[in-house]
């Protein structure tokens, strides 16, 4: 007969021998009596004529996809550990999800594949607009997407204008509703610069829709813009890798299609400092060649025009683009040169009206002469227009014979006996009838 072995040494062995060989072991089967102890979590998973005891640790609770309930079938994976001292077997469980879900996960991975096959994922990504006036958003009424997209786009840019397409964010119409959205959204008649398509939160099978092939090929033939924050920072759908821009949730989504009207506001405030230190440097400069102007006496440019136009031009972009509190400097330093110009205008001024005078009188003498030589042109054409009047020869005796219709008759060939010819003479006219 073999040594007997102690109870306690028969479980040892057993615990070195077995808890290696299922270190990394998976069940499936149905949740029952989940319980808390306040740190770790505690439940049996069951089939049929077997049962084991489950322990979700403190430290691997956070890790789990999904959080065991009774009466769901699920799959999990942990460690096999043998209590020498209760003389029972507990399942360490680091990894929780319902049945089923890895069927899913495998169906998405195929369908990505068949997808990016066909190239739906490789189209160029378009920019998204900087500073855009209208947004499309996609989302379920009531959702908590669509009130996250609303707050953040108030507060970081309250005047863009939101125009919101309605789609169910689960179930059956999820895909129809959201492919009707999407064609709607893109209408030019709307004038959108950028869509957003999101919803909260959810389970693998909640955001399925969301990896309908007929959809993801919508999203990547999108003619604007798009960016989709479907789920959490943990869920990946399909029209994530199709859509412009991934957002991790719908409120970041927001922030990707939005500007931020504080940086906005630093922004502005560079451009106007450096446009002061700008005019600042071209009115010192107009100074400086004023200066050099008046200093050498170069009155033959007629300079008194030309700084006139530069300083109409410096005090129009002045009231355009210039904050008003510099206006007032602004209108003290165009005075002062103003004043300065008109030392120099006089002299200017009369060279500029002698040299009109000689003009004025060249431009008489030049209407005179083309004066003169319209009207020998009229004459002779007068001439001519008199020589070629029919009437002119009845002044020497001729005739003029015109029949019914009132037309000239130069010839006795046609005129038919008893046609009635009208003759004119140079005192008047007779109706004769013709003979033979």
């Amino acid at each position: 007969m073999d040594t007997p072995l102690s109870v306690k040494r028969f479980l040892e062995q057993i615990k070195i021998h077995v808890e290696p060989r299922f270190a990394h072991a998976c069940l499936v089967g149905e949740v029952s009596n989940f319980r808390s102890s306040g740190r770790h979590w505690y439940f049996t998973i069951k089939e049929e004529g077997a049962a084991l005891s489950c322990a979700v640790w403190m430290t691997h609770q956070k890790q789990l996809k999904h959080t065991p309930n009774d009466g769901e079938r699920v799959v999990i994976r942990g460690s096999l550990n043998v209590y020498v001292s209760g003389g029972s077997f507990t399942l360490a469980v680091t990894q929780c999800e319902l049945a089923g879900i890895g069927d899913l996960r495998q169906s998405l991975r195929e369908l990505e594949a068949s997808l990016r096959s066909d190239g739906v994922f490789d189209r160029p990504k378009l920019e998204i607009p900087r500073l855009p006036k209208k947004i499309a958003v996609i989302a379920a009424l009531g959702g908590a997407a669509l009130r996250d997209i609303l707050k953040v786009t108030h507060n970081r840019a309250p005047g863009i204008d939101i125009m919101v397409f309605p789609a169910a964010a689960q179930g059956e119409s999820c895909v129809m509703e959201n492919l009707m959205a999407l064609q709607e959204a893109q209408d030019e008649y709307w004038g959108c610069d950028v869509v957003l398509m999101a919803r909260g939160g959810g389970s693998l099978e909640d955001l399925w829709s969301y990896n309908d092939p007929d959809l993801v090929r919508a999203v990547s033939a999108c003619r604007l813009p798009i960016i989709t924050g479907v789920g959490h920072e943990i869920d990946l759908t399909l029209v994530d890798l199709a859509s412009d821009k991934r957002a991790a949730t719908p409120s970041q989504a927001a922030e990707f299609a939005t500007p931020d009207r504080g940086l906005l506001r630093s922004e502005l405030a560079r451009k106007t400092e450096r446009l002061n230190n700008y005019m600042d440097w071209r009115l010192r400069g107009l100074e400086t060649t004023l200066n050099m102007l008046t200093d050498q006496g170069l009155e033959r440019f007629d300079p008194l025009e030309r700084h006139r136009k530069c300083l109409a031009q410096f005090t129009m972009r002045l009231e355009r683009a210039v904050p008003f509190r510099r206006l007032d400097i602004a209108d003290v330093r165009l005075t002062m040169l103003r004043q300065r110009l008109r030392h120099i205008a006089p002299s200017a001024a009369r060279w500029a009206s002698n040299k009109i005078n000689r003009y004025i009188e060249q431009l008489d003498s030049l209407i005179d002469h083309k004066l003169e030589q319209s009207i020998r042109r009229l004459d002779i054409a007068l001439a001519n227009l008199k020589g070629q009047n029919p009437v002119n020869p009845l002044s020497k005796g001729f005739v003029l014979v015109r029949d019914q219709e009132n037309n000239q008759i130069k010839s006795s060939i046609g005129v038919k006996t008893g046609a009635k010819l009208r003759l004119e003479w140079k005192d008047g006219n007779k109706t004769i009838i013709v003979d033979r």
